[in-house]
């Protein structure tokens, strides 16, 4: 074994034991928060969705149902507190270290199927310390905070980075599940499609769709634009037709969501009110939007001739496209209003931009490397020092927030 691989094991077990430690913080955290009755310490939206279905019987997630099982275990912790809360912990923590892994798989993907998501292979290479690395930091960054523009470090910007709603955090998960899966399909279905992957995705992003529809709402889309195009491009229409359908049970899944949620008798609505949700805590909106994604657009910036080329680049900043529209034209009404539900989507879609912006950063400082310390192009030297302060102010911010959470700080936090 030379050197070189004796350090990447080394630095792999490292990473895989802080995953782990990171995987513990968060049963702890949600622990707590599942145990939140009022005030500002450990405050989150997971009691009200166990109440929902524990006491309501309200089955508006695929998540109910689960909860739901935890909660007929007929058993009590030492402190008192029914046996679901720390089931239900586990579980979330279990998504959210699932979602490091599958965030490095994602970049492993993007750098090893460069320039199109589909180059009809599977990629079989294993995971590298940077594409552990990268997972880790990309399920960590948080909006580069400045105080005033908006209510918190949370409230009032976007973020990926979301550890007090359970429904998200598990859409997260199967999210990332399906924009893996669609990466090795979308060039294979030229040659057309089994039923075996049809029934496969169309089930993977159903069950995403019963947990939280928002990722529908953003990349359904995003694949009627690429099917469209390939239409365009003579690719016949049986096997655009056949690859699209998938949406059509998702579909039908978000429409029974829109009844229980918004039906009769529920007092809850949605209407077209262009800005609303996004000067509902901020009085900076278009400030608090940058600093939000300042990373990505950065590198948007500098390579933005470049995007038509990567499909993986032009499909994530798509999605991010319509996830904003989305976040910017609708708004709920009723006792809803304010909670700014049609956020979730465009909070999915950042983690999208801000992994295809860390692959075009990494290739970038790559570049300067090779550039003897960046004095051949001491501009392509400058935006990657500058990009590099900028994604360690996005770090920070997110460390810094879920430390205060495991403290017990609010996530309407301002320091």
């Amino acid at each position: 074994m030379n050197r070189q691989d004796k350090y990447g094991k080394i630095g792999k077990a490292g990473l895989h034991t802080v995953i782990i430690l990171y995987g513990i913080s968060m049963v702890f955290l949600f622990y707590r928060q599942a145990g939140w009755t009022g005030g500002a310490v450990y405050e989150s939206d997971l009691p009200a969705h166990i109440r929902m279905i524990v006491e309501d019987g309200w089955y508006y997630s695929l998540t109910a149902f689960i909860y739901q099982a935890f909660y007929q275990i007929p058993f009590t912790l030492p402190d008192k507190a029914p046996f679901g809360n720390l089931a239900i912990a586990v579980f979330l923590a279990l998504c959210g270290v699932l979602s490091v892994y599958l965030t490095a798989v994602l970049l492993r993907d993007m750098q090893s199927r460069r320039g199109c998501p589909e180059k009809g292979e599977d990629v079989k290479d294993g995971l590298t310390v940077w594409h552990l690395l990268g997972g880790l930091i990309l399920n960590l960054v948080m909006p580069c905070y400045v105080r005033g523009i908006a209510d918190g470090r949370y409230i009032g910007m976007e973020s990926a980075s979301i550890w007090h709603n359970s429904t998200y955090i598990v859409m997260k998960a199967t999210g990332l599940l399906c924009v893996l899966y669609y990466g090795k399909l979308a060039e294979r279905y030229r040659q057309g499609l089994t039923r075996r992957e049809w029934v496969c995705f169309t089930l993977l992003l159903s069950a995403c769709t019963a947990v939280k529809p928002s990722f529908l709402m953003v990349s359904a889309p995003v694949m009627a634009v690429f099917l469209l195009a390939d239409l365009f491009r003579k690719v016949p229409f049986i096997r655009v037709f056949w690859f699209g359908s998938t949406v059509f049970l998702p579909l039908c899944v978000v429409l029974f969501q829109n009844m229980v949620l918004f039906g009769a008798g529920t007092g809850n609505g949605w209407e077209i009110r262009p800005g609303y949700a996004l000067s509902l805590h901020s009085g900076y909106p278009l400030m608090a939007a940058v600093l939000s994604v300042f990373f990505p657009l950065i590198l948007l910036a500098v390579s933005l001739k470049e995007t038509g080329k990567d499909r993986w680049f032009s499909g994530a900043w798509l999605m991010a496209a319509f996830g904003f529209l989305e976040l910017y034209l609708f708004a709920e009404t009723g006792g809803r209003a304010g909670d700014g539900n049609f956020m979730w989507g465009y909070s999915f879609a950042v983690l999208m931009i801000f992994a295809v912006s860390l692959v075009r950063w990494a290739e970038t400082g790559k570049k300067v490397l090779m550039e003897r310390k960046g004095r051949e192009n001491p501009l392509r030297a400058g935006i990657f020092l500058a990009s590099s302060l900028i994604l360690v102010w996005h770090l920070y911010c997110g460390i810094y927030f879920y430390l205060h959470l495991l403290q017990g700080v609010s996530y309407w936090m301002w320091d």
